[in-house]
């Protein structure tokens, strides 16, 4: 078995970059030894993989290799195999690595698969978009993301390749969001089911978490003391993981979340705060089918859950919270995703203008 030693070397800048040393013997038996920077490499693990592609190729033709002949052009579905290597080499997270598949087999590789890197053109993605017509803008511009993605890969890694225009569909963000009145009916509803289905609302309307953050919630996260619920981690297709945006954030319980969690933390038989009878984990697609139920009940629209985080910094907004207080709750990195979540009803701006008034007459 070869052994690579992987380094990590510093830039006079003081950037990272990774190098790939290897001795071997040739088949001739000279021996011979080869140290060099391992291209488009972020990780330790995506570098021991540049030098052992290296290493095979020494072996194959020689030290003094040249470039691939356009004849040896891998096609979209060869290198794809290597691309998803090298993300779960950088060990990105579960979800993102599903999409990626998911995004692949269901629509990259049926029109592009047989197509080779450097025929990847601005007619190709043009045939792309045509024969995707039917597809919601936000799938076709996923995939064109990933096609960018893998394409540079590929030019990272040498061969012959050019990145054509990836111009984005345009998309319509019709943000959905609840009524407080609306709310107001959903929480009468979730009490009808029971301190589950109760909880469940009022941790989205409530707290602003996130289906995944719900599903990963423990009661360890709950500080029934101070109360203070913290948001350390995320559950989504059974990979448990930290919150999006990998940072924690507390958020203050509200009177009547804590008294849902304690009712519900009085039965309560195993870690985590939703399970199932047997202990399993509720995925997120089992609690949105609950909240379906509840919303049915309501006789509100089933926006789903995401519609409770909406509704809850609108609410936090026009109950006078700062946009970063807004921000830092609802676990945002930046301000522009916050506003997206921000939804004002027609008396709340009636009533932003009247208080406007009494100051001036003040």
């Amino acid at each position: 078995m070869w052994n690579i030693n992987v380094i990590a070397r510093a830039t006079s800048a003081g950037r990272t970059y990774w190098q790939y040393d290897f001795r071997i013997e040739l088949p001739d038996g000279t021996p011979y030894r080869e140290r060099r920077k391992a291209r488009g490499a972020t990780s330790e693990a995506a570098a021991r993989q540049v030098g052992m592609r290296r290493l095979q190729e020494v072996l194959r033709q020689g030290p003094k290799a040249k470039r691939k002949p356009e004849t040896d052009m891998p096609t979209v579905a060869e290198f794809a195999k290597e691309w998803l290597e090298l993300c779960t080499a950088e060990r990105q997270r579960p979800a993102t690595l599903e999409n990626k598949h998911f995004a692949l087999k269901n629509h990259i590789l049926p029109i592009l698969g047989a197509t080779r890197l450097d025929a990847v053109d601005d007619r190709a993605i043009a045939r792309f978009k045509r024969e995707r017509q039917g597809v919601a803008a936000g799938t076709v511009n996923n995939s064109l993301k990933f096609i960018g993605a893998m394409l540079r890969c590929a030019k990272e890694q040498g061969h012959r390749v050019q990145v054509p225009s990836l111009k984005r569909l345009p998309e319509e963000h019709e943000a959905c969001w609840y009524t407080s009145a609306e709310y107001q009916k959903l929480i009468k509803s979730a009490q009808t089911y029971g301190s589950a289905e109760l909880a469940l609302v009022l941790l989205a309307g409530d707290a602003g978490l996130r289906a995944g953050e719900i599903s990963a919630l423990r009661w360890e996260d709950i500080d029934f003391v101070n109360r203070i619920l913290t948001v350390k981690r995320n559950l989504v297709r059974k990979h448990e993981g930290p919150p999006k945006g990998k940072r924690e954030r507390k958020i203050p319980i509200s009177g009547r979340l804590d008294a849902a969690l304690r009712a519900l933390h009085r039965r309560a038989e195993y870690p985590r705060v939703f399970a199932l009878p047997d202990g399993r984990d509720v995925a997120s697609s089992v609690l949105r089918g609950w909240f379906a139920r509840i919303a049915t009940y309501a006789e509100v629209p089933r926006h789903g859950l995401h519609a409770l985080r909406h509704s809850f910094g609108s609410r936090l907004m026009l109950s006078g919270a700062g946009a970063q207080v807004v921000m830092e709750l609802l676990g945002h990195a930046h301000l522009r995703t916050t506003q997206i979540y921000v939804h004002a009803e027609a008396d709340h701006r009636r009533s932003a203008i009247d208080r406007m008034m009494l100051l001036d007459q003040s």
